[in-house]
């Protein structure tokens, strides 16, 4: 009977000595693993989003031939689900729940027996045209099951690595994706400007970014003003995704005898060769043209010759609609070699 006491007082105090350690660890887990893959979000998101790819690139998939699906009603996009069974890792449900295309998924992972998940992906294009992709796991565990959150990331960080790892093997793998812009080469007309330039972050730049600036001109420009031989543009000198910095010359094309001052100056658009590309949508949906641009120099062998603009042919206080708004893009470049069969006044829909 001494025994059975001795006994019982141990495992009491073992188990306040596992309750205090429980207390001590977070319930919550967080595993996250990023990559850098050679090819647009566009084309990445398409992948991940669509969860009939998963058999080709998920680590569980590859490891467990045990393991069988069933797709709900789509398997893409938000809404979309699928469950699995198998031998080996168990059984449960994934749905997409939430999605930015091209920058953005959250789905809701269900462990049979083992309640929910969350797991998130951000699509990131980085510098030459890539994207790094981040994918993490969130959760939260039981007070008796706090040291399952303290291990998690032992447990499948290293899934989650072969994971990516395979999803940028298949990425990288498949044709180029096809853009929907009509990539055009033409001539540049020579045009006289005036411009303000300023170096600012990603998060200044909105409609009153420009509108200040315009007005800014208009205001030096006078009379002049209104003599404008075309529509307002903005010459892009830089623009860094990795410090999120522009250096922007927004511009008004008027020719005038003022000589310009410390903040207002003049320049000119040189006649050349240029790429051009008329989008029509809203201006946050201009930065895949200029993938696509990238994208078709790079495919063809085209060098740069100088900073792009965009003109704004629409003046969005004349058309609210901004799915209406046409936007011309230009790159001026130089074509350093092109087969004669590719090397086409027209060219449309160039890779992207």
């Amino acid at each position: 009977m001494k025994a059975l006491k001795i006994i019982i007082i141990i495992l009491l105090v073992l188990f306040g000595a596992y309750c205090i350690w429980m207390a001590t660890l977070p319930s919550e887990y967080k595993v996250e693993r990023s990559t850098v893959i050679n090819a647009p979000p566009a084309q990445v998101y398409a992948v991940v989003s669509d969860f009939k790819t998963w058999e080709d690139w998920d680590p569980w998939n590859r490891r467990d031939s045990t393991i069988e699906h069933e797709f709900g009603e789509t398997s893409q996009g938000v809404g979309a689900m699928y469950s699995w069974t198998s031998k080996n890792s168990g059984a449960g449900t994934q749905e997409i729940i939430a999605a930015e295309e091209n920058k953005s998924m959250e789905t809701k992972l269900v462990f049979e027996g083992m309640g929910d998940s969350h797991t998130h992906w951000t699509f990131e294009e980085v510098p030459e045209g890539k994207t790094k992709v981040t994918w993490d796991l969130t959760g939260e565990t039981s007070f008796f099951g706090r040291w399952q959150s303290a291990m998690m990331d032992q447990f499948v960080g290293k899934d989650y690595e072969d994971g990516l790892e395979n999803l940028k093997q298949k990425v990288e793998s498949m044709p180029a994706l096809e853009t929907e812009y009509e990539i055009v080469m033409t001539d540049a007309t020579p045009v006289e400007y005036y411009y303000v330039e300023d170096k600012v972050s990603f998060g200044e730049l909105n409609s009153e970014f420009f509108a200040t600036r315009y007005q800014e001109l208009g205001q030096y420009l006078g009379e002049d003003a209104q003599n404008m031989n075309g529509a307002p543009f903005a010459v892009y000198h830089e623009w860094n995704e990795e410090t999120q910095m522009a250096d922007i010359a927004v511009a008004l094309p008027i020719t005038s005898a003022k000589p310009g001052n410390d903040r207002v100056k003049k320049g000119e658009i040189a006649a050349g060769k240029v790429l051009k590309v008329v989008y029509m949508g809203p201006y946050e949906g201009t930065g895949e043209v200029h993938y696509a641009i990238d994208q078709y120099m790079e495919k063809n062998n085209i060098q740069m010759a100088g900073s792009p603009w965009e003109v704004y042919v629409t003046d969005p206080g004349s058309e609210p609609d901004s799915s209406k708004w046409i936007t011309e893009v230009y790159y001026p470049v130089t074509v350093v070699e092109m087969e004669a069969s590719n090397m086409e006044e027209s060219t449309g829909g160039g890779n992207g």
